[in-house]
């Protein structure tokens, strides 16, 4: 049985800790800063709290720690954790900068360590069927991606308190808005599906009292030739999107052999609707729609991480990936500072 220590107990906590438990690990030690957050959940699983992440890594007992802190003090932990010997799962994004993931995952390899990052969207069995459907349908002719998440209060005529402190919200927790945020989840999904882009243009807009960006669209040129038109918007539409409630996010993905369209769910109640892929052959015209049980996908990300972890295998999505999706993230930005298309280099390829 796995021995856990969970570091940050805040509201992503949670589907860690449950996810863990369902997968029968056994969670022995947790760490918040706040006494009221790291109590509540050493009492529910008779486990040891502190407020010193530390001493949890000091402790013998834990095996594999989830990093579930604000991005800026990822690399700080990660690198201590994987000195002392720790599995590590971290949270997205990987860190707030493309340099600290890559030293996190040079770190983690030169230690041969488990190391992973936590983009739980991969885990929607749609999401699944999607990357297993496109190992038989060819390159990749186009690809169109997006993540739009209702924030009407950000265009309203007063913007709420929220967004008012400096740095905000947004950026202490992530050194960002709806790129970071919401597009991060996005971007991993195009790289797994498509491969690493080699060049990007990006673009993004935000308004008067904010301090990160509103709105975000980039061009990505993908390995096989062809191009992916991503968006990542808060938005004032309530009603958008699949399920209706103003999430609207999706991958449309084309071939030669046919077009796959994947709809996902609200991050944090995805047990209320599953995640959807619609499936449509180019030759016949046959069109498949792939409906499975709602699920929880960070369940199903928890279960398969122990799963690796026990077997010894490298994990999935690793350091490197997370890696990735930073250094994505960053080449959008330095695209938009500097109004024309990046050159991507990876740091892992020399």
């Amino acid at each position: 049985m796995t021995q856990v220590g969970i570091i940050g107990c805040g509201g992503i906590s949670r589907f860690h800790y449950e996810g863990y438990e369902k997968a029968g690990a056994r969670i022995v030690h947790v760490c918040d800063l706040r006494p009221e957050a790291a109590r509540p959940v050493a009492e529910r699983y008779g486990a040891r709290w502190t407020s010193d992440y530390r001493v949890l890594l000091e402790d013998a007992e834990v095996q594999l720690v989830s990093v579930l802190t604000t991005s800026s003090t990822h690399r700080e932990i990660c690198q201590a954790a994987i000195a002392a010997g720790k599995g590590v799962i971290c949270e997205k994004t990987l860190s707030d900068s493309p340099e600290a993931s890559a030293e996190i995952a040079r770190a983690a390899e030169a230690a041969e360590g488990f190391c992973a990052t936590a983009y739980m969207k991969r885990f929607f069995p749609a999401a699944q069927q999607a990357k297993r459907l496109l190992a038989d349908m060819g390159p990749i002719i186009s690809l169109y991606a997006r993540t739009w998440q209702p924030y009407a209060e950000l265009w309203d005529e007063t913007l709420g308190e929220w967004t008012k402190e400096r740095p905000s919200a947004p950026v202490r927790a992530y050194g960002g808005g709806a790129l970071v945020c919401g597009g991060s989840h996005i971007v991993d999904l195009i790289h797994w599906y498509a491969g690493r882009p080699t060049r990007v243009c990006g673009h993004t807009t935000t308004r008067e009292g904010l301090d990160f960006d509103r709105a975000t669209n980039a061009l990505f040129w993908l390995p096989s030739g062809a191009a992916c038109h991503f968006e990542a918007h808060w938005h004032p539409l309530r009603y958008a999107g699949y399920e209706r409630n103003g999430w609207d996010e999706r991958l449309e993905i084309n071939t030669p052999a046919g077009r796959l369209d994947l709809y996902t769910v609200t991050w944090n109640q995805p047990e209320r609707n599953p995640a959807l892929l619609v499936h449509q052959e180019a030759e016949s015209g046959r069109v498949t729609e792939y409906r499975y049980p709602a699920i929880n996908p960070f369940h199903v990300e928890m279960a398969e991480m122990v799963r690796r972890f026990e077997a010894g295998e490298p994990p999935e999505p690793s350091a490197w990936d997370g890696y990735v999706v930073d250094q994505l993230i960053a080449t959008i930005m330095e695209s938009a500072r500097r109004g024309e298309a990046v050159t991507l280099r990876w740091a892992d390829l020399g």
